[in-house]
């Protein structure tokens, strides 16, 4: 299982990484959106610094997951981006649901198997004010 995890961490680690250079580079076409999903994306564009800080940070996770240091800071700093790509191909682009879909399914298993690195956030009784 421990193969497994490594492998998977790996592989996400790469497409975060890619894309996010991807964004900077235009070394592959991305599809171009039609209709609201092309507003949105024109929007996000206009303002100038969205894009910008969300292809460093999947370049930034990307490295991170694929170094395995700090997996679950990364995958903390993911995902939003993770819950946008998956509301945005959910409700704006159909067509593109299958991406969104399965890079949720990995976010899933690898912050079930960073759960341990999470749990301390949800102990409501020792904290600093208590």
């Amino acid at each position: 299982m421990k193969i497994f995890f490594m492998t998977l961490t790996a592989i996400y680690g790469l497409f975060w990484l890619v894309f996010g250079l991807n964004g900077f580079l235009h070394f592959f076409p991305v599809p171009e959106p039609t209709g609201e999903a092309a507003e949105f994306m024109q929007a996000l564009m206009k303002a100038g610094y969205v894009m910008p800080i969300v292809y460093t940070t999947q370049i930034i996770c990307g490295i991170m997951l694929l170094s395995r240091h700090l997996v679950p800071l990364a995958l903390l700093l993911l995902g939003p981006v993770v819950m946008n790509v998956l509301l945005y191909d959910l409700f704006l682009n159909p067509s593109g649901l299958i991406i969104g879909v399965a890079i949720s399914i990995f976010y899933a298993a690898l912050l079930f198997k960073s759960r341990n690195a999470f749990l301390p956030l949800f102990n409501i009784n020792q904290g600093e004010f208590s």
